[in-house]
């Protein structure tokens, strides 16, 4: 962990620091990893999440294309059959 010099974040680091020294090893180092395995799925759901988003957001991008170009040519299709 990087230190920091703001004394309030060194008391409340101190204060949890103190909390997992009371407990016996095998059982801070259970918790941590409980903990630990809860964030990293987290994190997993969170990008899954994420990425799903932008898959979704490129896939309606790329259809707009589609349908501006389909909007162009028939334009250009009609502005050729009927020029004024």
């Amino acid at each position: 962990m990087s230190e920091t010099t703001n004394p309030e974040i060194n008391l409340v680091d101190d204060f949890f620091s103190s909390i997992w020294a009371a407990m016996p090893e095998s059982t801070a180092n259970t918790i941590a990893g409980i903990k630990k395995d809860f964030l990293n799925g987290l994190k997993s759901t969170i990008d899954s999440m994420v990425d799903q988003e932008i898959n979704c957001l490129d896939r309606h991008l790329e259809n707009a294309r589609h349908k501006r170009a389909e909007t162009h040519k028939s334009t250009q299709e009609t502005t050729t059959e009927n020029p004024l």
